[in-house]
C-alpha cells in the first residue's frame, strides 16, 4: 500500500506554498500517494483575515509595526500565534480533513504547522508530523513538542532550534527544497537575451520581486537603470497592476528594460543572466544563490526577509542594499566571477526521501 502523505502550506507569500506543491510533486514521484492542501481554502474567515491579509497589510504598508512584533518578546515568547479561541476553530476546521486517515502530516509554513500540531496534541494522535523550514531563521514559535522531524537549511539554524528545546536528533539539516532546475549546471541552449530582444554583447542584470511582485521592485528598477551598461529584465510576478504602471519606463528605454509577468522559465532566466537583484525570501534567495552568478538583495519586508537577508550576508554569500537607491554603489564592487556557496544541492529528493520512510514507519 501506497503511503499517504498530507501537506499543509499558507500563502503568505508564494515560497511555502511552491515548496508544498514541489514536494507534492517529488512524493508522488517515489511512489507515494500526496495531498497538497492550503490553509486559506479551509481555515476559518477571522483567522485568514489576520493572519495573510493582515501580515500582508502590515508588511506592505506598516512595515515597522511588524518588525516589532516579530522581534517583540511579547509574541515570541508564546507556545502559539493564534489566540486561543481562534486555535479551537481552525482545529475544527482542520479535524473535518480527516488527518488521522494520514500516516504523516507535512507544514511548510508556520501556522500551518501550529494548527497540526494543536490537532495532534488534543486527538492525541499517532499521525507524524514533519516541518520543512523554507527561510534562514528560526522563529520560537516552531518549537513544537508535537513535530517528528525538521528539515531546516543549515547547521547554524539547526543549533539554533535545538537552542529552543528541540530534541537534535528530530533536527536534518537538508537545504531548502527547490526545483531541480535552478540546479541544473551548464549554458543554456538559447540565450536569454535572444528571447528578450536584448544585445547578446552586454550583461543583464535580472530583477525579482517575487511571486507576489511587492517589495521596492519600481525603486529597485529605477536605481538600476542608472547603471549604463546593464540591461534589466524586470518579472514583477502576479502584480499586474505594477507591470502595467511601469510599461513608460519600458517605452522610455527601448532595446534595454524588459517588462515581465509571472514566469515559470526563471530557472532559464537565471542562468542566462550576469547578476541577481531579488527581495528576501528563502526560497527565491536559495534559487539565485544556486544560479552561481553574484546576488544582491534589496532590503524588502522586515521580519523573516530581513533575518534571511542579514544570515546569508554574515556568510558572505551576497551582497545587501539597505535602499534601492545603493544598487549602482553595489554593482559597482561585485566580484566579477562568483563561487556558488556551500549550501545543499538535492534537498527536494533529499527531504522527500526522509518523508516516505517516515511515513511508512507510522
Amino acid at each position: 500500500m501506497k503511503p499517504r502523505i498530507l501537506i499543509l502550506s499558507y500563502a503568505l507569500g508564494t515560497g511555502h506554498t511552491r515548496a508544498a506543491q514541489l514536494l507534492s510533486g517529488e512524493l508522488k514521484m517515489l511512489g507515494t500517494e500526496p495531498a497538497h492542501v492550503p490553509l486559506e481554502t479551509w481555515v476559518p474567515f477571522e483567522y485568514d483575515f489576520i493572519f495573510r491579509t493582515g501580515y500582508l497589510l502590515l508588511a506592505t504598508r506598516f512595515p515597522f509595526v511588524w518588525d516589532r512584533m516579530y522581534r517583540s518578546r511579547f509574541f515570541s515568547s508564546k507556545e502559539a500565534l493564534a489566540p486561543p479561541g481562534m486555535r479551537a476553530r481552525a482545529r475544527r476546521r482542520f479535524r473535518s480533513l480527516q488527518p488521522g486517515k494520514w500516516p504523516l502530516v507535512v507544514a511548510t509554513q508556520i501556522n500551518a504547522m501550529e494548527i497540526a500540531a494543536d490537532w495532534k496534541r488534543k486527538e492525541g494522535s499517532s499521525t507524524k508530523l514533519a516541518v520543512v523550514i523554507t527561510d534562514y531563521d528560526i522563529y520560537p514559535g516552531w518549537a513544537r513538542p508535537e513535530v517528528d522531524r525538521y528539515f531546516v537549511a543549515h547547521e547554524d539554524l539547526a543549533e539554533d532550534l535545538a537552542g529552543l528545546g528541540v530534541e537534535r536528533s528530530k533536527i536534518k539539516v537538508s537545504g531548502i527544497p527547490i526545483d531541480r532546475a535552478f540546479e541544473a549546471d551548464g549554458a543554456v541552449s538559447l540565450d536569454p537575451r535572444c528571447e528578450l530582444g536584448l544585445r547578446v554583447d552586454r550583461p543583464v542584470l535580472l530583477l525579482l520581486g517575487g511571486g507576489l511582485g511587492v517589495g521596492p521592485l519600481e525603486e529597485a528598477l529605477r536605481a538600476s537603470l542608472r547603471l549604463p551598461e546593464w540591461q534589466i529584465v524586470a518579472v514583477c510576478g502576479r502584480n499586474e497592476k505594477l507591470r502595467q504602471k511601469l510599461i513608460p519606463l519600458a517605452h522610455a528605454h527601448p532595446g534595454r528594460l524588459r517588462l515581465l509577468g509571472y514566469r515559470r522559465d526563471l530557472p532559464f532566466l537565471m542562468r542566462g543572466c550576469d547578476a541577481v537583484v531579488t527581495k528576501g525570501g528563502g526560497l527565491g534567495l536559495t534559487e539565485a544563490l544556486h544560479s552561481g552568478k553574484p546576488v544582491v538583495a534589496v532590503a524588502g519586508f522586515p521580519g523573516q526577509e530581513t533575518a534571511n537577508i542579514g544570515f546569508l550576508a554574515s556568510k558572505g554569500w551576497i551582497a545587501v542594499c539597505s535602499s534601492p537607491e545603493e544598487i549602482p554603489a553595489v554593482f559597482g564592487s561585485l566580484p566579477t566571477e562568483r563561487v556558488r556557496p556551500p549550501l545543499q544541492a538535492g534537498a527536494l529528493k533529499r527531504i522527500a526521501g526522509e518523508l516516505v520512510h517516515l511515513a511508512a514507519r507510522t
